[in-house]
């Protein structure tokens, strides 16, 4: 595949586009939690600030997203990071980060659906 009359591979292009996509979702998804309120006549008012699992998602989230930033980058230029298992382990680190800021997320799942009677409170 030629890009800029230099030949690259494919499969680089593949990889750098699949995490540039990583970044607008994140931040997306990021800014929408951290923008978001809810009034609730029971709870009151309920922020992300209120639920660990939020400040962990939010966290996790942004962390993949300079990540991703910095893997797109240090992919295409030269003698930054030429060593494929330094990606690889990266990968998986923010991948399980990922998968436990889902899980966290499971404790707002369940006040959804079971409650809290005694209210939300700042941690």
């Amino acid at each position: 595949m030629m890009i800029l009359g230099e030949n690259v591979n494919t499969l680089k292009v593949i990889d750098s586009s699949l995490r540039l996509i990583v970044v607008p979702l994140s931040l997306g998804s990021t800014w929408l939690t951290l923008t978001n309120h809810q009034n609730n006549e029971m709870y009151g008012n309920i922020e992300f600030s209120n639920l660990k699992g939020l400040k962990f998602l939010v966290s996790i989230s942004a962390i993949s997203a300079g990540y991703a930033l910095v893997a797109v980058i240090s992919s295409w230029v030269k003698n930054l990071m030429n060593k494929a298992w330094i990606f690889f382990v990266c990968d998986q680190v923010v991948a399980y980060l990922m998968v436990a800021s889902g899980g966290s997320f499971g404790e707002i799942v369940y006040l959804a659906y079971n409650g809290n009677p005694k209210g939300f409170y700042k941690i």
